[in-house]
């Protein structure tokens, strides 16, 4: 007789993605989102579209005075977006 286990759908999914490695890559797609909230409309609006890779977010930004004022905030900028996924994914951003 077959034995059957009941498993719930977020139960299969989160195990396939944690067997085919695709956890880090969904947190730094993550972590996008957090920026996005974290920005607001207004900041997110003067900014890219953010990258993630490897733990490094960059952010396009294109006036360079709002880009020094992002990059001596870059630490909270950090703290927030980590603290909001409950686990380091972000190491680094760039404003660029």
């Amino acid at each position: 007789m077959q034995k059957i286990y009941e498993q719930t759908i977020g139960d299969v999914l989160r195990q396939t993605l944690q067997e085919c490695n695709m956890t880090a890559g969904l947190d730094e797609q993550r972590a996008i989102g957090v920026w996005w909230a974290m920005a607001g409309d207004e900041l997110a609006g003067r900014c890219g579209r953010p990258s993630v890779a490897k733990g490094v977010m960059t952010v396009p930004v294109a006036a360079a005075p709002l880009r020094q004022e992002l990059n001596m905030n870059r630490t909270k900028f950090i703290k927030y977006i980590n603290d909001a996924l409950g686990k380091t994914v972000i190491h680094d951003i760039r404003f660029k």
